[in-house]
């Protein structure tokens, strides 16, 4: 086995450190010997360590941290981190670099399935819920780009994330950086809110905006907590019009949209985007786990229902092919055995009840469905 991205990733974490990819996982030890500060980035891919895990996977051994990767293809699935870089940067040459970067964390939305470091927003709600200590968020921005220069002219790819990136400072910022200094196709994930119509018609490299969705209409503004469903479904309309622009749309699928996603699927495939990619909360309460028993046979009819459509898409094959295969698991475990866990129900209840208190907000007023399924289980 081999990882494009053990050879050519990199990638900048919330708190500055150094790894191949988003998916690393990492402990104190990684930390502290790979911060932004200190990590020579021309030299960093031929470092012993980046070596060494090149070595292992080449052997069949998973590096420690390359577990996500491992229990994504475990279930056969080939649209793991390790597959999409594979995939995607094929072509690469041997000092072409990818660089993912996360310059500031500040976003206008407070999506359920999102986790503090990722959101300023989500880290407020959190905090006032009682789950987290704000003050143990590392927050801090990135403020000057120089670093990246001597590897400027070697990045072929740039993935921004925040944040919002139309929103956030920061991000805003690294945008001039790359209008000035590179020649790099850019893929940047957004809520489609705020999107800056100005800077993506004078961006005229390659341009892949990923636009986040999660459902339609009132359960879109609550699952996106922020979310104006006809601002952002126009901004994603009016997106189409640039040649230059590959638009997708990545869903997470989640106990919080199975009841939707049909609708979502159904809405896409009036004008399908160039791709359609799923992921998935690391929690086991926000997954099928936690969905109670009786829900399971409507939550199957409308996977059913975007699995068909999707298979009339105009999307890539293999891009095709891994989006209905992450619906297929979903239903395959809804399926083949009584699934719903007592714990995971119960924190997710929890959860979703400490958000909308704190929000204002009721689960019932934006997604009936979702809320009697979860209210009324059976026993």
């Amino acid at each position: 086995m081999d990882c494009k991205f053990l050879q050519h990733g990199l990638a900048v974490s919330y708190d500055h450190v150094v790894k191949p990819c988003c998916d690393w996982q990492y402990d104190q030890d990684w930390s502290a010997q790979h911060a932004l500060t200190s990590v020579d980035l021309a030299n960093w891919h031929q470092s012993e360590i980046m070596q060494i895990k090149r070595a292992d996977l080449a052997q069949g051994r998973w590096p420690d941290q390359c577990r996500r990767c491992q229990e994504v293809e475990q279930h056969g699935r080939h649209d793991s981190m390790r597959g999409n870089g594979n995939h995607a940067y094929q072509h690469y040459r041997e000092d072409d670099i990818t660089l993912e970067i996360r310059p500031g964390s500040t976003c206008n939305f407070a999506c359920q399935t999102c986790w503090p470091e990722a959101s300023s927003r989500v880290a407020q709600y959190h905090d006032q819920a009682g789950l987290i200590d704000i003050r143990q968020i590392d927050s801090t921005s990135i403020d000057s780009y120089d670093w990246l220069m001597p590897v400027r002219h070697r990045i072929k790819d740039l993935v921004l994330l925040g944040g919002e990136p139309f929103y956030d400072k920061a991000c805003r910022k690294f945008l001039t950086w790359a209008l000035d200094h590179s020649q790099a196709r850019l893929t940047m994930f957004t809520n489609a809110s705020r999107i800056d119509f100005d800077w993506v018609e004078r961006y005229q490299r390659p341009l892949c905006l990923v636009v986040s969705l999660d459902g339609i209409g009132r359960p879109a503004e609550y699952i996106r907590y922020g979310t104006d469903w006809e601002q952002v479904w126009h901004n994603y309309q009016r997106l189409k019009a640039y040649d230059h622009v590959e638009l997708r749309v990545n869903i997470t699928l989640s106990i919080y949209n199975y009841f939707y996603v049909g609708d979502l699927i159904h809405l896409l495939s009036q004008d399908w985007p160039d791709c359609v990619t799923f992921g998935h909360p690391r929690q086991s309460w926000m997954n099928e786990w936690a969905l109670p028993d009786d829900s399971r046979e409507s939550v199957i009819q409308t996977l059913d229902r975007a699995i068909a459509v999707l298979s009339r898409s105009r999307i890539e094959t293999d891009q095709q092919s891994n989006a209905m295969n992450a619906l297929r698991s979903v239903r395959q475990n809804l399926h083949s055995r009584r699934l719903c866990r007592a714990s995971d129900l119960e924190r997710f209840q929890d959860f979703y009840q400490r958000m909308d208190r704190v929000k204002g907000i009721h689960m019932r007023d934006y997604c009936p469905e979702l809320s009697r399924a979860i209210e009324q289980p059976s026993r």
